[in-house]
C-alpha cells in the first residue's frame, strides 16, 4: 500500500467542538449536478435517456449492437432482451452495446430495470446456486466497477429466490465522472457472465461457465439524480397479496429419519478414528438424548474417545490439523466441549492409552461396526469370489464380536483387508490372529500381511500362514518376519479359500522388544497436550473479523474449560477465559492476539469493540448474511452453560439478546416465489456478501450451524420468541428445514440433531408471544443509526430505507454510499455518490483490477494475486483506475495499519470510514458524524428544503443548520 502513510501521527486530529462541515473540508468526488434535485417524489427529475430493449425504434436510436441475444416478452407483457451463452459454453455470454446521453458535469447514473420474479430455478434457496448469472457494465470499453464485492458492483446478480415477485425493480450505478466530463453521449455495454464463487483458489474455481440464458433486461436509463424515478406511465406492477404457506410437514419425518440413520452409522459403521468434530459431537449428543440408539450406550462413549484419539494422532503427524480444523479458528474447541458434555460418564476411560495408533491395527477385535466391522473391507476385486463376510456378534474369542468369512463353492474365496495401513519399523515383528473354523476344506483360512513402501508400492509378495482345516475351536496363527527392506507400512489380509466357514478375532501385531515404535500416551495426558496447544496457539492468533473472533473465542473457552477438568493447574482462570468471549461480542474492548508472554497486541487500539452501540457486529460497514452470527451466539452461550459444572451467564445472555434483536431492524418483509409472506435478511447494503434477496430469517436463519428456532429456544426472549412464532404462522418454518433433512455433511447432521432433540421441542413448549418483525408495514416507525458501521435502517410509514455510508471502503474513503429503498410498490438498490469531511491528506489510488478492488493479506492465500485472478478472455481494464481516496484519521492508539502488509491494496480497518458524511437520496438527507470527539454544524441545504427530523418528528427549516454531536446521525425527510 505505497500510497498510504507510514506513520500514524499524520492521521491524528485534535478534539474540537462546534466545527462547521465546511471547516472539516466537506468534499465530494463530483461537483453538484447541473439540475437541482426536485423536491417532490413524483414524477421527479426526468431521465436523460431511456433505452427500451426489444423496441426496434429505441434500439435503432441508441445504435444497439447485440451479440448472442434474443428479444422476449417478459414481465407484465413488457419487451426485454436476454443474453445467451456461447457455444461451446464459456464464462462470458452475449452482449449489448449502445449509446446513451450523459451529463457533461457531475455524476451520471445508469439504472437497469429488471423483472423481480426472475431467479435461479436450478437451485434450492438453501443450497448454493448453479446458474447465478451476472450482468456487468462497461463504459467506453472499460469495466465499470468490479465483478465481485466491489464498492461499484455488478449490474445484476441472479439469485436462488425472486427479488420482488410481481414487480420490476431498479439497480443504479454511477458512471465515473472522468469518463463523462465534457460529453453528452457515451457508449455503454452490458455483458452476461457466469457465476463467481468467491472462495475459489484459482481462476477455474472462481469463474463458472455460463450455460443458459441470462435474465431479461428491460430498460436502461441514464439520469443525474441519485434517486431514480421512472417516467410517468411506466407499468411497474404491484406486490401480490401475501398468503400463508401451508404443508411441508413431511420434512420433519425426513429429519427424524436422517438423524436416526446418522446416529446408527456413527455408533456402528463409521470409523471412529476418522470422525470429524461435528460427527464426534453428534455421537456425544446422541449418548445424552433418549431418542438416539446411542443413548446411554457405553459403545458410544468408547467411539467418541476413539474419535478424539484419532484427532490427537492426526495432529501429532500434521500440525495443520489444529489450524485447519473442521471449523476454522475454533481449533480443538469441540473436543473440549465433548469432554465437558460427557465428563460424568467417562469413568476410567481417560486413564487408558490412546487408541488408533498408526503403529497398531484398527478394530482388531471387530468390536466396532454393524453388519460389517469398522476399518475392514472386501476389496472390489474379491467380490467375484462368491464368498460372504460379516461381523458376527454370536461368536467371539474375546469381547463380543468376530469376523466371519463363508464360502460355498470349491473354488470360491472370501478375502478381507484392513482399510488403514499400519506403520512398520525395522526388525522382527509378529503378525497373528485367532481363527476358528467349521467344515473348511480346500486351501483354508489364513492371514496374509502385505508390505508397502512410503509411496504405496507393494514390497515383495504374499506371506500366507494357514490355520488347521476342518472344524476346530480357536487357534492362534502367527507369522514372525523381518520387515522387508524399503517397507514402511503393512496391510493385514484375512482370507478363506475354498468351502467352509471361518471366524477371525483379536488380530495382533507385536513389535520387537527393542523397537523404536512410539508408545501411545495415556489419553488424559494426550488430551491435555492437544487442548493446551490449541488454546495457546489461538490466543496468539485471535482474528478481528467479527464472526471469526466469535468462533475463535468459543474455541478458546471450550479448550480451557476441558483443561479445568483434566489439569486445573494448566487452565486459565474462568474470568480470563470468559474475557475472550466478552471481547468477541463487544462487552469489553477487543485487544487482539497476544504475544508470547500473554500480553495483548491491541492492533485496533484500546477502545475498539467488536459490536457497535446499536448491537450490530462491527466490521468495514454493515454485515449482511455474515452478520447473522446468532448461531455462534447460541453456541457460545451453551459452551458456558451446558455440560459438567455448567455455569449461569446472564451477562452473556443479555448482550446476545440485544445483538439478536438489533438484527430485527434489518429484515425485509415481502412475499416468496409462491406469493406467501416471508421475512428476509437485508443484504443489499452488506459489505461482505452478494445475496439479493437475503436468506429467510425472522429471528434465526437456516445455515450449516443454525436452525430457525434455535435462538428462541435458547434465549427465550419474548420478542425473539414472537418473531419465531410469526415465522411458523406464515408457514415459513418447514421450507427452511430441507437443508437439515437432505445435506449429507456431518456439520449439517449435528444441526439437524440439535433441532430435533433440543431446539424444536423446547420451542414448542414456549408460550405465545405478541412480538412481530419491526419492519412490517403495519409496525411503528423507527430510525436506527449505527455510526460505528456507518449505516442506518429507517421505517417511515410505507417506506423502508437501508443505507451504508461506509460501503466497501477498504483502503480509503471512497465517497460511495449504498442504498436499498423499498415501498409496497417497488424496490431500488443503488450505489451513489456522497460527500465526506475530516479526512487526511494521505491517499490511496485505485488500481487496474476488475474482479476485486482489494488484495488478500493472508499468507495462506498468498498465491491469490492482488485484485484476484483475472477473468478468462481478453484483458479488461478498470474504469475506476486512478481514482484517489483520502484516508480517514484513526485513533492515536491504533498502530500503523500498513505495517506488515505484504500486498498493495489490502483492505484495512478504520482508514475508510470518514469522520463526517452527507448523503442525499430522493426525499432523504442523511448527515452522520462518526467521530468520537467532534461536534459538526451542517452546511446550508436550501436546495433540499424544509424537512422533518425522523427521529424526533420536529420540522427543520431550510435555513436552519443543526449541530451533530459525536457519534450521532440526523435523518431528514421532506416527502
Amino acid at each position: 500500500m505505497p500510497d498510504a502513510p507510514r506513520r500514524r501521527d499524520v492521521l491524528k486530529y485534535a478534539a474540537a467542538t462546534g466545527v462547521a462541515a465546511a471547516a472539516l473540508g466537506l468534499t465530494t468526488a463530483a461537483p453538484a449536478t447541473a439540475a437541482e434535485p426536485d423536491t417532490t417524489r413524483t414524477p421527479g427529475p426526468a431521465p436523460l435517456d431511456v433505452l427500451v430493449l426489444g423496441d426496434a425504434d429505441s434500439e435503432t436510436a441508441h445504435q444497439l449492437h447485440a451479440t448472442l441475444s434474443d428479444t422476449v416478452t417478459g414481465g407484465l407483457g413488457q419487451s426485454a432482451r436476454i443474453l445467451n451463452p456461447t457455444s461451446p459454453a464459456s464464462y462470458w455470454g452475449g452482449t449489448l452495446k449502445f449509446d446513451v446521453a450523459v451529463c457533461p458535469t457531475g455524476t451520471t447514473y445508469v439504472t437497469v430495470r429488471l423483472w423481480g420474479d426472475d431467479y435461479d430455478a436450478t437451485s434450492d434457496e438453501a443450497a448454493s446456486g448453479t446458474n447465478m448469472w451476472r450482468l456487468q457494465l462497461f463504459c467506453e470499453g472499460r469495466q465499470v466497477g468490479y465483478e465481485d464485492q466491489g464498492a461499484v458492483d455488478s449490474l445484476d446478480i441472479l439469485d436462488t429466490a425472486p427479488r420482488t415477485p410481481g414487480r420490476f425493480f431498479f439497480h443504479t450505478l454511477p458512471l465515473p465522472e472522468k469518463m463523462t466530463a465534457g460529453k453528452d453521449k457515451v457508449t455503454l455495454e452490458i455483458r452476461a457472465m457466469g457465476r463467481i464463487w468467491s472462495y475459489g483458489q484459482d481462476a477455474a474455481q472462481l469463474y463458472r461457465t455460463m450455460t443458459t440464458p441470462s435474465r431479461g433486461i428491460y430498460r436502461v436509463y441514464t439520469h443525474t439524480d441519485p434517486y431514480f424515478a421512472p417516467p410517468k406511465g411506466e407499468v411497474q406492477g404491484t406486490a401480490p397479496e401475501p398468503g400463508t404457506r401451508t404443508g411441508g410437514e413431511e420434512v420433519l419425518d425426513a429429519i427424524k429419519a436422517r438423524v436416526q440413520k446418522d446416529q446408527r452409522d456413527l455408533l456402528t459403521t463409521a470409523n471412529p478414528g476418522t470422525l470429524d468434530g461435528w460427527a464426534m459431537q453428534s455421537l456425544a449428543e446422541g449418548y445424552l438424548w433418549s431418542g438416539s440408539p446411542a443413548h446411554q450406550n457405553p459403545a458410544a462413549l468408547d467411539r467418541v474417545l476413539q474419535a478424539i484419539d484419532g484427532r490427537y494422532l492426526a495432529w501429532k503427524s500434521d500440525a495443520t490439523v489444529m489450524t485447519g480444523s473442521d471449523q476454522q479458528w475454533q481449533g480443538f474447541g469441540r473436543v473440549g466441549l465433548v469432554l465437558a458434555l460427557l465428563w460424568e460418564h467417562l469413568g476410567d476411560r481417560l486413564e487408558t492409552q490412546v487408541t488408533g495408533s498408526p503403529y497398531t491395527i484398527t478394530n482388531p477385535g471387530f468390536e466396532d461396526g454393524a453388519d460389517t466391522p469398522t476399518a475392514w473391507q472386501m476389496p472390489g476385486w474379491a467380490a467375484g469370489g462368491g464368498g460372504t463376510w460379516t461381523r458376527d456378534t454370536t461368536v467371539a474369542h474375546s469381547g463380543s464380536a468376530s469376523l466371519r468369512l463363508q464360502v460355498g463353492t470349491a473354488n470360491g474365496f472370501s478375502y478381507v483387508n484392513s482399510t488403514a495401513r499400519v506403520k512398520i519399523g525395522s526388525g522382527t515383528h509378529t503378525y497373528g490372529a485367532w481363527i476358528r473354523t467349521d467344515g473348511v476344506t480346500g486351501l483354508g483360512a489364513h492371514i496374509d500381511p502385505l508390505f508397502y513402501d512410503a509411496n504405496g508400492k507393494l514390497v515383495g509378495s504374499d506371506h500366507k500362514v494357514y490355520a488347521s482345516k476342518g472344524t476346530h475351536d480357536w487357534e492362534y496363527v502367527r507369522f514372525v518376519f523381518d520387515t522387508p527392506a524399503g517397507a514402511t507400512q503393512m496391510e493385514m489380509h484375512l482370507r478363506l479359500s475354498g468351502p467352509g466357514t471361518a471366524w477371525f478375532d483379536d488380530v495382533t501385531l507385536v513389535a520387537p522388544a527393542d523397537t523404536t515404535t512410539p508408545v501411545p500416551p495415556v489419553r488424559k495426558d494426550a488430551y491435555v497436550d492437544m487442548l493446551r496447544s490449541s488454546r495457546d496457539y489461538w490466543r496468539r492468533h485471535f482474528p478481528h473479523y467479527s464472526n471469526q473472533a466469535q468462533i475463535c473465542a468459543i474455541g478458546l473457552y471450550q479448550t480451557n474449560r476441558a483443561l479445568e477438568l483434566l489439569a486445573p493447574d494448566q487452565a486459565l482462570p474462568e474470568a480470563r477465559a470468559r474475557d475472550y468471549l466478552y471481547q468477541s461480542i463487544g462487552m469489553v474492548p477487543y485487544l487482539g492476539p497476544e504475544d508470547a508472554d500473554g500480553n495483548p497486541t491491541k492492533p485496533l487500539g484500546d477502545g475498539y469493540r467488536q459490536v457497535t452501540r446499536a448491537g450490530l457486529t462491527r466490521e468495514l460497514g454493515y454485515v449482511g448474511s455474515y452478520g447473522e452470527v446468532i448461531d455462534w451466539l447460541v453456541m457460545m452461550y451453551e459452551s458456558v452453560t451446558r455440560g459438567f459444572q455448567g455455569q449461569d451467564a446472564p451477562e452473556l445472555l443479555a448482550q446476545m439478546v440485544r445483538m439478536t434483536k438489533a438484527r430485527g431492524r434489518f429484515r425485509v418483509v415481502d412475499v416468496d416465489r409462491d406469493h406467501c409472506r416471508i421475512s428476509r435478511i437485508e443484504t443489499v447494503i452488506g459489505w461482505r456478501n452478494e445475496v439479493y434477496p437475503g436468506e429467510t430469517a425472522y429471528a434465526s436463519r437456516t445455515a450449516w450451524d443454525s436452525n430457525p428456532v434455535m435462538s428462541a429456544a435458547v434465549f427465550k426472549d419474548p420478542d425473539i420468541v414472537g418473531w419465531t412464532q410469526e415465522m411458523v404462522a406464515d408457514g415459513q418454518l418447514h421450507p427452511q428445514l430441507h437443508l437439515q433433512a437432505t445435506h449429507s455433511w456431518t456439520r449439517v447432521g449435528l444441526n439437524a440433531l440439535r433441532f430435533l432433540s433440543r431446539d424444536y421441542p423446547e420451542f414448542q413448549s414456549l408460550p405465545a408471544r405478541p412480538g412481530r418483525i419491526p419492519t412490517d408495514w403495519d409496525r411503528a416507525d423507527f430510525v436506527l443509526t449505527d455510526e460505528e458501521n456507518g449505516c442506518i435502517a429507517v421505517k417511515n410509514g410505507r417506506e423502508l430505507l437501508f443505507a451504508s455510508l461506509y460501503f466497501r471502503s477498504r483502503q480509503g474513503v471512497n465517497n460511495y454510499a449504498r442504498i436499498h429503498h423499498l415501498t409496497p410498490v417497488d424496490q431500488r438498490s443503488a450505489t451513489i455518490r456522497e460527500r465526506s469531511a475530516g479526512n487526511t491528506d494521505q491517499t490511496f489510488t485505485a488500481r487496474d483490477w476488475v474482479l476485486w478492488d482489494y488484495a488478500i493479506n493472508d499468507p495462506g492465500a498468498s498465491h491469490i494475486p492482488p485484485g484476484g485472478f483475472p477473468p478468462p478472455g481478453d484483458t479488461l481494464h478498470q474504469a475506476l483506475e486512478g481514482d484517489v481516496y483520502h484516508l480517514a484519521p484513526v485513533p492515536a492508539d491504533v498502530p500503523d495499519p500498513t505495517l506488515g502488509v505484504h500486498f498493495d491494496g489490502v483492505e484495512t480497518m478504520l482508514v475508510g470510514r470518514a469522520p463526517f458524511y452527507l448523503c442525499e437520496y430522493g426525499d432523504y438527507l442523511i448527515a452522520m458524524n462518526t467521530s468520537t470527539d467532534k461536534t459538526v454544524t451542517l452546511p446550508a441545504r436550501q436546495s433540499f428544503g424544509a424537512a422533518r427530523d425522523l427521529a424526533t418528528g420536529k420540522n427543520i427549516g431550510a435555513g436552519h443548520r443543526p449541530k451533530l454531536g459525536p457519534l450521532s446521525t440526523l435523518v431528514l425527510y421532506r416527502g
